[in-house]
């Protein structure tokens, strides 16, 4: 597994994080849990942007890794 693979499928694995918080925000009857999802989904949120700007770098670094 290539190092750009790798971290396209730790970014997969955010996003799914990121929706497990977000769903658990609005099924949550406590406004203390609500908070907490919605801020560690706005904060897995921010991790991703950042994991999609290293993929941008490394694809436009290996050229051979779009795609993947």
């Amino acid at each position: 597994m290539t190092v750009a693979s790798s971290v396209k499928t730790c970014t997969a694995g955010l996003k799914q994080a990121e929706a497990v918080f977000s769903k658990l925000a609005l099924l949550s009857s406590d406004p203390k849990a609500q908070q907490v999802f919605h801020e560690s989904m706005r904060t897995m949120q921010e991790i991703i942007e950042r994991m999609n700007k290293r993929i941008f770098e490394i694809e436009n670094e290996e050229p051979q890794y779009r795609g993947f």
